[in-house]
């Protein structure tokens, strides 16, 4: 590894056009004719990217968090107030300045944010690994058709978050305190699993290697401390917003049990996702993902491997239910997946990049046609 993200970082940005960021939009667009080409006979594209969590975010962005739990037969007393509130508030802003409708809106909000998490992911692994050369297109091509990047086109959270998620950490990294700061609040509003991604950033921007030698580090000290201390204040923010409307500052989480979540231990979940037909596929995830989270430290990415392993832990311990999209979609676990197909003989990245390109629009078809396994 030549660059270390969580100290001072050199410059990313010179360099990544020679990379082929320059392919990013019009890959995009490729990418969105073949999604709207599949979505036709359903009604447009951005009608057919709405099921499951995307219908709760509209129903905030419309009606806000004041409506009661769903108390039908099926639904279990199932609340928005799981859901928190930064998207929504994009999703309503959206809607109100371009008069689209909610499925527009939140499908306008994520073809705007994927090609700027492409190119932030592509700046972060050019500072990580070194200038690119032949790796470097192909590292852009990957992350943009891998499968496990699906997420980042539905009208879900998961491009958000990882726009805020990278930009937080590559803000640090160049000294812009405020910045991070800014980003670390609004990241702790969009997912519950942000405060404890901040920590860790925040942590180990505090305690990196020094290179201009012990007086830096008061300074980075303070600036770690600042980011998660922002981080903690959005989060602060949605809790006393709950504590106002419903008397339960977290009811984010208490809600979860209508969703079938209770905490125990990650392993007894994965077990009995294994005893489930239903849930097999989950369980087989989990376990990926916990390869993939070893290799990263292995390879010495270890801030992000952290962040991926605290994710994972989170999220096992109440349920394997949507584990695949909640590590999967984020940016670094897809920037460790594009990291081993790097390592792939170059005669077999023509047929990655195909494979990919199937899988991608398997799922698509699948998801479209409301294949909850994928959510």
């Amino acid at each position: 590894m030549t660059g270390d993200v969580i100290g001072r970082a050199r410059a990313w940005w010179p360099g990544l056009w020679r990379d082929g960021a320059v392919w990013i939009v019009p890959l995009h667009v490729l990418l969105l004719l073949i999604l709207a080409v599949q979505a036709w006979p359903q009604g447009g594209v951005a009608n057919a990217m709405c099921h499951w969590d995307c219908a709760w975010y509209e129903q905030i962005a419309r009606q806000g968090y004041d409506v009661p739990p769903r108390v039908g037969p099926a639904d279990f007393g199932q609340a928005a107030w799981a859901f928190f509130p930064l998207y929504p508030l994009m999703l309503r802003g959206v809607m109100g300045a371009t008069g689209l409708g909610a499925h527009g809106a939140g499908f306008a909000i994520n073809a705007v944010l994927f090609p700027v998490l492409v190119l932030l992911a592509a700046s972060y692994m050019r500072g990580r690994v070194g200038d690119g050369g032949a790796d470097g297109l192909f590292r852009i091509v990957t992350f943009m058709v891998l499968p496990t990047g699906f997420w980042y086109r539905l009208p879900y959270t998961e491009c958000l978050y990882g726009v805020l998620l990278l930009g937080c950490v590559m803000a640090m990294a160049r000294g812009w305190t405020m910045g991070a700061a800014l980003l670390a609040c609004a990241l702790c509003l969009t997912r519950p699993t942000g405060l404890f991604c901040v920590i860790i950033a925040g942590a180990c921007h505090a305690l990196a290697p020094c290179p201009d030698g012990k007086a830096d580090r008061p300074t980075r000290l303070v600036e770690g401390a600042v980011v998660v201390l922002a981080g903690a204040v959005g989060l602060a923010l949605f809790i006393f917003f709950l504590d106002a409307l419903v008397g339960d500052g977290l009811a984010f989480a208490h809600a979860q049990v209508a969703w079938g979540h209770q905490a125990r231990l990650p392993i007894l979940w994965i077990w009995k996702g294994f005893t489930h037909t239903r849930t097999l596929h989950l369980s087989i995830a989990a376990l990926l993902e916990i390869a993939l989270i070893a290799w990263g430290f292995r390879i010495g990415w270890r801030m992000e491997s952290s962040l991926l392993l605290v994710t994972f832990l989170l999220a096992c311990s109440t349920s394997v239910m949507s584990i695949h999209r909640i590590v999967l979609a984020n940016p670094f676990a897809n920037m460790l997946i594009v990291l081993l197909a790097c390592r792939a003989p170059p005669s077999w990245r023509p047929r990655l990049i195909l494979l990919c390109l199937g899988l991608d629009a398997t799922l698509a078809e699948a998801w479209m046609h409301g294949g909850r396994f994928i959510g």
